[in-house]
């Protein structure tokens, strides 16, 4: 069979970075920490081997890698992300036939409710300004529209329509800091404005027949819940309304998530009046009806009927993730799919008649996509996850849940990992601090950083701070005004209680993270830079007051809540209280060497964040490294972008910490060229 020339060039390219890899052999690092050489990380030959050093490709770049699988609407049609060569690419199979056509785009995206077209976000710079595209999966050849040509905007799919092609978009085209709703045409390829925003509403409520039925607006710091009234004009035209329901504090949650069938209610999650969030019946004058609730943690996911819109099943995380069933015809499919394997179980999209349903497990020792008959309880297996083959290549670490308590007694939650075969004890460690603050680390829930590091050989500690969410109200809420105070305290107390139980080796401690991980890791190495032998901030913010008056203008009906947090620079004193708590102005402060890395078009944490940072830390003597990923913006997703941060991670914390590095990459090449 005669090979295509594209093949040819991509073997001929596949081949020209294994001979520069030859070239360039020889660079990996071997572990110098006494814990890694004596625990058998140079082993000799009676001892007991430890796992197989993975490449950094395996972690960021896997050829065989797919993920985001969808069942269409009408259960005919599967699509998935994977690749097409070196770059991204999306695949469309007919499930009869077997037939499968494949698409060069970087992009994840949902089956349109036609079955026939798949709805892109993308934003090609990664500065955030995202648009909507369809691509026509039965036109010959690479056939995208894009829904949404506005420069210098930012668009998102809203909802898509039962038994319509017609879709509901959001765009701030029209006011950089709120989104107006519009209903994209099919039939004529119109986008015509359904509801203008009057720049206080955050939340359009919408129903299966694309009509507005409510809104949440910001007013009077507290969230108000309106609805529309249609009135008759003068002239006797239509007019319209709102009417005011009932009101939310602002600090409460009540997040709708969907219509009913039939009803006059809404499926939500709230806090209103407990401190978790539950699932509740929300009517429209605000009363509510307990559904589900837990008095460990908040529920974290509802798995919706798409047929009858009904909630399934709900997911919590209190440790190791639960699910629990509130359907009696779907518990069979989810004990089937949560088997005493399984550890972490991800649903997908299910079909329009409930038959087909796509899954993703994960296990220990690896993980897999499914595609289940929910009426027939068959499943097939569609693919195994990168899990699975760095797990069949080299053992993996479990996260074991982990608690402590803190220093004024408040309980935190957090995992821990050890590497494979390590003695456990006096261990180089990396403490691995999440963004948001308003997120949370959850148990094996595919971070691949975490196995990456444990694979070097070091202890990760994932600590779940105050103001993580899925903990309750009143844990979040501890971290007001505690910006570099308690919050950072509680990642000191989570590693004093490693130190306690000799897990960690003191002197060889890094801390790391993204975004608000970043900030941390800054916190870290200039408010206490004795516990720290050096720290890598990732699009991490070093001076507050900059950050709240650079925020990207649809952060508008946010930063309420962050000046209530954090603080509000408008205020003189609340302006001081941002400086005290932020690095860039206690540089002199640090010890060890940081590292920064920064995206180009970051929109949230601009690039200046970190080139101040650098400067102030050149300027006080300190060691500094600042590399910037000119693709890239608040975070990198591109694999070229993670095959470098993964690279310098490595050979950084070899250098700090004493671990292992895997050295030159031959894809490293491959990430220059493209």
């Amino acid at each position: 069979m005669a090979m295509g020339a594209g093949a040819l060039n991509l073997r001929k390219l596949i081949w020209s970075l294994v001979a520069v890899s030859l070239l360039m052999g020889g660079c990996a690092v071997s572990p110098s920490h006494p814990a890694l050489r004596t625990s058998g990380f140079i082993a000799a030959p009676s001892e007991r081997a430890l796992p197989p050093l993975l490449p950094v490709r395996s972690f960021v770049a896997d050829l065989d890698a797919t993920g985001a699988y969808q069942v269409s609407p009408d259960g005919r049609q599967l699509m998935w992300s994977g690749r097409i060569g070196l770059g991204p690419g999306i695949f469309v199979k007919d499930v009869q036939s077997g037939q499968v056509r494949s698409f060069a785009f970087r992009g994840v995206g949902v089956w349109a409710q036609d079955s026939r077209h798949v709805l892109l976000h993308t934003d090609w710079q990664g500065d955030e300004n995202t648009h909507v595209l369809a691509l026509d999966t039965a036109a010959p050849g690479l056939s995208i529209k894009d829904l949404t040509p506005f420069g210098r905007s930012k668009s998102h799919l809203h909802s898509r329509l039962p038994g319509s092609a017609d879709l509901l978009i959001e765009s701030n085209r029209r006011d950089p800091k709120v989104f107006d709703l519009y209903r994209y045409q099919q039939a004529n390829g119109e986008l015509r404005l359904i509801a203008q925003n009057p720049g206080t509403v955050a939340l359009w409520l919408t129903d299966a027949q694309g009509q507005v039925k409510g809104r949440a607006a910001q007013r009077d710091g507290q969230w108000i819940f309106e609805t529309p009234e249609a009135l008759e004009g003068p002239d006797k035209s239509s007019l319209q309304r709102w009417r005011e329901r009932f009101r939310v504090d602002l600090m409460e949650t009540v997040r709708p998530l969907a219509l009913p069938l039939e009803g006059d209610f809404i499926w939500a999650l709230s806090d209103r009046g407990r401190d978790k969030l539950a699932l509740v019946r929300l009517d429209f004058d605000g009363r509510e009806e307990l559904v589900f609730a837990d008095a460990r943690v908040d529920v974290s996911t509802v798995f919706f009927s798409p047929l009858r819109r009904v909630p399934l099943a709900v997911a919590l995380d209190p440790g190791v993730q639960e699910w629990h069933a509130l359907d009696a015809s779907f518990e069979r499919t989810l004990i089937q799919l949560k088997t005493a394997d399984t550890v972490r179980l991800t649903l997908g999209s299910m079909s329009d008649d409930e038959k087909w349903l796509v899954a993703e497990t994960t296990a220990v020792s690896g993980g897999a996509h499914l595609l289940v008959n929910a009426v027939d309880h068959r499943v097939e297996l569609l693919a195994q996850t990168t899990r699975a083959r760095l797990a069949s290549l080299s053992a993996l670490p479990q996260p074991q849940p982990v608690g402590f308590h803190a220093r004024d007694g408040r309980q935190v939650q957090g995992y821990l990992t050890k590497p494979v075969a390590s003695s456990g004890q006096r261990l180089p460690t990396v403490l691995l601090v999440h963004g948001g603050p308003w997120a949370r680390d959850r148990h094996l829930a595919g971070d691949s950083m975490v196995d990456f590091l444990a694979n070097r050989g070091y202890v990760v500690l994932q600590v779940n701070y105050r103001g993580s969410t899925g903990y309750g109200r009143a844990f979040r809420d501890a971290a007001i005004g505690e910006f570099a105070g308690a919050m950072h305290n509680d990642l000191i107390d989570g590693l004093d209680e490693l130190v306690r139980q000799g897990i960690a080796d003191p002197q060889r401690v890094a801390i790391m993270g993204a975004s608000y991980g970043g900030y941390a890791s800054l916190v870290g190495m200039t408010f206490t830079p004795e516990r720290f032998a050096c720290g890598i901030s990732v699009v991490g913010m070093s001076d507050l007051e900059r950050l709240m008056e650079q925020a990207p203008p649809y952060w508008e009906l946010s930063l309420p809540m962050w000046k209530h947090f954090v603080g509000d620079p408008a205020d003189p004193l609340q302006r001081e209280q941002l400086r005290q708590r932020s690095p860039l102005f206690r540089a002199a402060q640090v010890r060890g060497p940081v590292l920064l890395l920064h995206g180009a078009q970051d929109p949230r944490v601009k690039l200046d964040q970190s080139q101040r940072m650098a400067q102030a830390l050149q300027e006080a003597g300190k060691s500094v490294e600042l590399k910037v990923f000119d693709k890239a913006g608040h975070g990198f997703h591109r694999w070229q972008d993670r095959m470098r941060y993964f690279r310098l991670t490595e050979d950084f914390l070899a250098r700090c910490l004493g671990g292992r590095s895997g050295g030159f990459d031959f894809f490293e090449v491959g990430a220059w060229l493209l």
